[in-house]
């Protein structure tokens, strides 16, 4: 306790907290075994499974916490986390920049959640999640500035900056597809259950706040469309097989991002879930290929499918899943989005989510025609072979969750739904269309790379300022480099500029000016005893005469 505040630390064990640990339990348990293999003869063996499982610990807690300081302590400590196992091979100087830019950009994000806890907790007179809640609910939260509904709005949009930063929305999303520099399974496990999914949960989590800010929402709609259609589009020019699978994340999170701002949070965390099946697959599946031919570009592998046959069926589910394909869990989960928006009457969100489906598909199958189809192009994808049993099994395992996973749709409504909320039911001629949409990527995917494997046959069918576009990332890595880090860097050296000669001025003048004053009044301690009995005797005649004076 400190003055009137006390802070207890608890577990909220609720629906969302409950779908949220077996989700993360699950997927890391997959993740961990299939490092075993993976990492096998590492120097840094031991370190890795140390902070894999400190990372874990850390997302379970954040998850499971019941006020929002030990939900922000949590928040960071799976942010360092992070950082640590993407620059887990440091002596790679691409890894420890990687694992720089993804701490330095995610805290632009965390300075806003930062804000948002501080003000909302000083309104509420509490850290605790279920009484601001309940203040929220009956209208007695006392807002610090404006009507409640703008008190609301601000703090939801600081606390979605943190999200932004987490799950890697537009603007911040830059960092991670450069997390990719850390081991394949740590990807895996950032991609699917921890940290991206970190940022969804938190709107999740705060959306009693957002459900009374029709602003805040529609801000996480239009920036969820927006980074979903964005990075798909980014995909379709990536031939680094993790990359092409990390813009796909930040793709889908826009996805979730968007059915959140659209008010259905049952949609949201069930594209979640299904999300982290099929997603920590096709990193493993990766991982797999990238262990038997050395390399990430995918135009130097190729003819893997007789060679790594389960690798290659277990990757051919994911990208199914992923595109939406019936029965496959990816379709039950993105068709509820598309639903809510077309329920929603948000044209908008209907059209991103639609592109969205279709380009993911034509990327997945992309990605999968030029990996196990055709020819071998490189010395090493000749010789691939099969991963070991504690590679494949794991593999297995997931493949299977994110076929059937569909049929965990009731079991999240009835943890999420509100009693008094409504939710989108099942519409045939939306997920037909969607299926379609979904089919006519996958179809042109193949007819364009089946025969084109090694090339790019989008640079010559795209108009040179679009195909550059895309190659380019819509400019905005370029933008933070020579804008952003910049302003950054110069703002910087001015602070030092200040602290130097500001700052630090002021601390030498006073130790100047104390030196100058005692070199000048040095010559009274001359060390002659008959000099200072006569100070002394001067002294006292002073005193006598201004007490004389006084009494006068």
């Amino acid at each position: 306790m400190v003055g009137d505040w006390s802070i207890s630390i608890g577990a909220k064990l609720d629906g969302l907290s409950v779908l949220m640990m077996v989700i993360v339990s699950t997927v890391s348990l997959a993740v961990q075994v299939y490092s075993v293999g993976y990492m096998a003869g590492d120097s840094g063996f031991a370190r890795y499974f140390a902070v894999m499982a400190l990372f874990t610990a850390a997302m379970l807690g954040l998850v499971i916490a019941d006020n929002l300081l030990l939900l922000y302590m949590s928040w960071e400590l799976v942010g360092l986390c992070s950082y640590l196992l993407i620059g887990f091979w440091y002596r790679k100087p691409e890894a420890a920049n990687a694992a720089k830019k993804a701490f330095v950009v995610t805290r632009f994000g965390d300075v806003g959640f930062l804000l948002g806890l501080i003000l909302l907790s000083y309104a509420a007179g509490t850290f605790q999640i279920d009484q601001i809640e309940a203040q929220v609910a009956n209208g007695t939260l006392q807002p610090l500035f404006g009507s409640l509904t703008t008190f609301a709005a601000a703090v939801a949009l600081l606390f979605f900056c943190g999200a932004v930063g987490k799950s890697a929305q537009f603007p911040l999303h830059i960092w991670l597809p450069d997390a990719m520099e850390g081991p394949t399974p740590v990807s895996a496990l950032i991609h699917a259950a921890t940290m991206v999914a970190a940022g969804v949960f938190l709107v999740a989590r705060m959306f009693f706040l957002f459900e009374i800010a029709p602003v805040a929402m529609q801000v996480v709609t239009l920036i969820g469309g927006f980074t979903a259609f964005m990075a798909a589009t980014i995909a379709l020019a990536q031939f680094d097989i993790k990359r092409v699978l990390a813009y796909s994340t930040i793709s889908q999170l826009g996805y979730m991002m968007m059915a959140l701002g659209l008010g259905d949070r049952v949609a949201a965390m069930f594209h979640l879930g299904t999300h982290a099946y099929f997603k920590s697959l096709l990193f493993l599946s990766a991982g797999s290929v990238i262990h038997a031919t050395h390399t990430q570009d995918m135009r130097e592998m190729g003819g893997l499918f007789g060679k790594m046959r389960l690798t290659a069926l277990t990757a051919l589910v994911g990208a199914l899943a992923l595109a939406g394909i019936f029965p496959l869990s990816g379709f039950w989960s993105k068709d509820e989005i598309l639903l809510a928006a077309w329920r929603g009457n948000h044209s908008f969100a209907f059209a991103a989510g639609l592109a969205t489906a279709l380009l993911t598909a034509f990327y997945m199958t992309r990605l999968w025609v030029m990996t196990f189809l055709g020819e071998p192009r490189s010395e090493h994808a000749q010789h691939a072979h099969e991963a070991p049993a504690v590679m494949s099994v794991p593999l297995f395992l997931l493949a299977v969750a994110a076929a059937v996973g569909g049929v965990g749709a009731p079991a999240v409504r009835s943890a999420l739904e509100n009693p008094s909320g409504g939710h989108a039911t099942f519409s045939l001629p939306l997920a037909l269309s969607a299926t379609l949409v979904a089919l006519f990527g996958i179809l042109a995917g193949y007819r364009l790379y089946q025969r084109h494997q090694a090339k790019e046959p989008l640079q010559e069918r795209l108009p040179a300022p679009v195909y550059t576009l895309l190659e380019r990332k819509w400019f905005v890595d370029d933008f933070f480099t020579f804008v952003v880090a910049r302003a950054v860097l110069w703002t910087a050296r001015a602070i030092a500029w200040v602290d130097r000669h500001v700052v630090d001025g002021a601390v030498n003048a006073v130790a100047w000016f104390t030196g100058a004053t005692g070199a000048r009044l040095r010559w009274l301690t001359n060390g002659q005893a008959q000099f200072y009995v006569l100070v002394l005797v001067l002294s006292i005649l002073a005193t006598v005469a201004a007490v004389l004076s006084r009494f006068q």
